[in-house]
């Protein structure tokens, strides 16, 4: 029942993709312009500059040249801490008469202590939003879609299409792969956040998307921006990228993950939990 209710916004992307799988070619990149927010400072000459940042392994002032290296420390670091990711995730396609576009905004909310994890996963146009709460011996969802309000029970992990979109943990190593694997990265500056030195990578060349579901063409517009610091945590990671086609065709794919309130997230028991157990 509950695919019924979350499976229409999978579907228009598939629909308007069929026949165009695969990744990305290589292609100019569009420098991301955006510069450190006002959370970001720079650096003085007394502290860390891109050479001499305390560099995690993995990766490197020239680039981030293991990315599985890189999010093996990135898990160990996280390991046994709270956290809360959020971020977006989409893919759109168009032509000269019709387009379609299917993304979603997520938030993973994870405490370390009562092993808690609550997920909320709003779809991009129809603002169905999918919540699922799981920690030792309950895994419990809510869905409001269309079709009014939902609940189930189950002992595994919830098997919704409209769910299975955003990152299968609060690490997001599988979303992160795809980021940071999406293309060459540079070091450009050492920015600090809350007292934390993080050095910042810009996409420089446009490799491949390992789970990218469109083909790239001519004309690639894309741009990437990871920052991490010295024990390998992925602070924040996004990557975008347009194209067209010999058709006439356009398309985008766009990820983005921020890690925040680590190692103090809190988890609450949802109040429609005992709706999922009747």
């Amino acid at each position: 029942m509950r695919k019924r209710v979350l499976a229409t916004l999978a579907m228009t992307v598939l629909v308007a993709l069929a026949g165009c799988t695969g990744g990305l070619s290589g292609g100019d990149v569009t420098p991301d312009d955006t510069q450190p927010g006002s959370e970001d400072e720079a650096l003085g000459s007394t502290t860390a500059t891109v050479t001499s940042f305390a560099y995690p392994a993995g990766a490197t002032p020239a680039g981030i040249e293991n990315v599985s290296t890189l999010l093996d420390e990135h898990e160990a670091a996280l390991s046994g801490s709270s956290v809360t990711l959020s971020g977006t995730k989409g893919f759109s396609a168009g032509g000269s008469e019709s387009s379609a576009s299917a993304g979603i905004d997520y938030t993973i909310a994870h405490e370390a202590a009562s092993n808690e994890t609550l997920t909320r996963v709003v779809g991009g146009g129809s603002n169905d939003t999918f919540t699922s709460y799981l920690t030792d011996g309950t895994a419990a969802f809510r869905v409001d879609g269309s079709d009014g309000v939902e609940y189930g029970a189950i002992s595994a992990a919830v098997d919704a299409p409209y769910a299975d979109t955003a990152p299968d943990s609060f690490t997001g190593r599988a979303l992160l792969r795809t980021i940071l694997g999406s293309g060459a990265y540079n070091a450009t500056e050492v920015v600090t956040r809350d007292g934390t030195e993080l050095v910042r990578y810009e996409l420089e060349t446009v490799v491949s998307t390992p789970d990218a579901k469109l083909n790239i063409g001519r004309d690639v517009e894309a741009k990437g921006t990871v920052f991490v610091d010295s024990a390998g945590i992925v602070h924040e990671a996004s990557f975008s990228a347009t194209s067209g086609s010999e058709q006439g065709f356009s398309f985008g794919y766009e990820a983005s993950a921020t890690f925040s309130d680590i190692g103090s997230t809190t988890v609450e028991e949802p109040e429609w939990l005992g709706e999922a157990d009747s």
